[in-house]
């Protein structure tokens, strides 16, 4: 096939592209459907088939046809097509989707190319030449128009297998038809890397235009949701010798799309011949500030989101599925979303409490907590309040949650937002320094009263607002007889 076919073949299937992102249902497109008819003019012209929708456009193409039933379909006749141009089955349609890939990065030129050479069975030399035509598509108009957008195969597929009722009389004759898209606006930024830390080969992941990091290799796609891409010939997810890939497809998913706006997804490669073990995966809470990153190896540009310092009671909470450390050394947590946080104590530690020489828990969390008969906790026995003195008999494990046993073999949490060996500072009386307002809420926006100078407070426990606003530190507040007032020790002296 010589280089301007393939080229004038490519730009004919953009055109099929251009359309303003709307849809439709199938039954949409039955109802508005146009069957074929035969133009009986004497000079014999084309007769012109049109399946067209409400604002979108169409695209003509010539079908050459020895012979074509009563009935038919829109796939029969681009297969008709194919076989005029002396191509397999199909190939009009993969240059569509190739190019749809290319648009959202999946592809690059070279690999569209080479899809279809091996689809199209030509010889190797003729790579080239596809690749030149793929690569010349992003000099045209009409590639930028299809940026942001990937095929709709649910309501292709169903177009393509709609009857279409035809005389057969005119040989050839001229179809217009589109092409469904939906909006691309699902971005996935794939990280690959291998089980054992052993560097990717840089060669193998530039070729997929991946960007090499350290021993890492990251690559961004676009889709829409609930779109799948099964890699079956290794353009995505490369093969790395020795090494076999947990994944050979992603699928596209708004849930789990992160602050940033990314969908975050890991691809391991498993050396050949070794037996993967998961390690458990556990929970870790934040102590102070810090930032959860893209990548193992920390930078600004690549924040994905900043927690703020809170009190434990609303500390950020993590699933952590693998310990790390960065090409520097410095040690990482590698969360279940395939992100990255310090691992340092300082800055992080275990939800659950581990402390088997632990004696004496005392109640931190606003909520207070309850006693079980079980470790399940499928019941609730006796609420215990903020403030709260515990004695414990005992440290029972599961997985890596922890309970506490009572001396009357009751059980309590081991969970850091609710308890804590170290005993807070309890109050039970304050007064106000100057004028003190009384609050509804603990943000302390809906004034319910004032108080002069001087007034004593009676505490029954403290909170503190922005409780569940990770980008807020929160201040504390003392929770009084109808409501709360600032717990500032330069508002509020303590009494005792």
């Amino acid at each position: 096939m010589k280089l301007t076919k393939v080229f004038i073949s490519c730009l004919a299937v953009l055109g099929l592209l251009i359309i303003d992102g709307t849809t439709s249902s199938p039954s949409f497109l039955n109802s508005h459907m146009v069957v074929a008819h035969a133009d009986d003019t004497d000079d014999n012209s084309n007769a012109q088939l049109t399946i067209t929708m409400p604002g979108m456009p169409t695209s003509k193409s010539e079908l050459h046809v020895d012979y074509i039933n009563n009935q038919t379909t829109l796939r029969a006749m681009t297969n008709d097509m194919d076989k005029w141009q002396r191509l397999p089955d199909g190939s009009n349609l993969l240059q569509v989707q190739l190019i749809s890939d290319m648009a959202n990065h999946i592809l690059t030129a070279d690999q569209a190319a080479l899809t279809l050479l091996q689809f199209e069975g030509q010889e190797a030399t003729m790579l080239s030449t596809y690749t030149k035509a793929f690569s010349n598509l992003d000099q045209t108009p009409n590639w930028q128009d299809i940026k942001g957008k990937t095929i709709d195969q649910q309501n292709l597929q169903y177009q393509l297998d709609l009857p279409i009722n035809y005389d057969g009389k005119s040989d050839p004759f001229l179809v217009s038809y589109i092409i469904p898209t939906e909006a691309a606006d699902i971005k996935m930024a794939i990280t690959y890397q291998t089980n054992d830390g052993t560097a990717l080969p840089t060669d193998t992941f530039k070729t997929i235009d991946a960007t090499m990091t350290g021993q890492t290799a990251t690559k961004t796609i676009t889709g829409a949701d609930k779109q799948v891409f099964t890699d079956s010939n290794h353009m995505l997810i490369p093969k790395v010798p020795g090494y076999t890939a947990n994944k050979s497809s992603v699928t596209f998913d708004k849930n789990k799309v992160d602050a940033s706006g990314v969908q975050p997804v890991t691809v391991t490669y498993v050396k050949d011949g070794s037996t993967p073990v998961a390690p458990a995966a556990f929970q870790v809470y934040g102590k102070q500030k810090f930032y959860r990153y893209q990548h193992v190896d920390f930078k600004k540009n690549e924040r994905i989101r900043k927690y703020a310092t809170k009190p434990s009671a609303y500390a950020p909470v993590f699933t952590v599925v693998n310990t790390t450390q960065s090409k520097a050394g410095n040690p990482r947590y590698q969360l279940s979303d395939g992100s990255y946080i310090t691992a340092k104590s300082a800055y992080v530690g275990k939800l659950f409490l581990e402390d088997e020489t632990a004696k004496t828990l005392y109640v931190t969390n606003p909520k207070g907590i309850w006693t079980h008969t079980s470790t399940a906790f499928s019941d609730q026995l006796t609420h215990l309040k903020q403030g709260s003195k515990v004695a414990v008999t005992k440290l029972v494990k599961d997985g890596d949650t922890t309970r506490y046993q009572l001396a009357d073999g009751t059980f309590v949490t081991g969970n850091q937002r609710y308890i804590t060996t170290d005993k807070p500072q309890w109050v039970t009386r304050v007064k106000a320094v100057s004028g003190r307002n009384l609050y509804s809420d603990v943000d302390l926006t809906n004034r319910l009263k004032h108080y002069r100078k001087g007034h004593i407070f009676t505490v029954k426990g403290w909170d503190y607002s922005y409780g569940h606003n990770q980008l807020i530190p929160g201040t504390k507040r003392y929770k009084v007889a109808g409501g709360y007032i600032t717990g500032n020790p330069k508002l509020v002296k303590i009494v005792k």
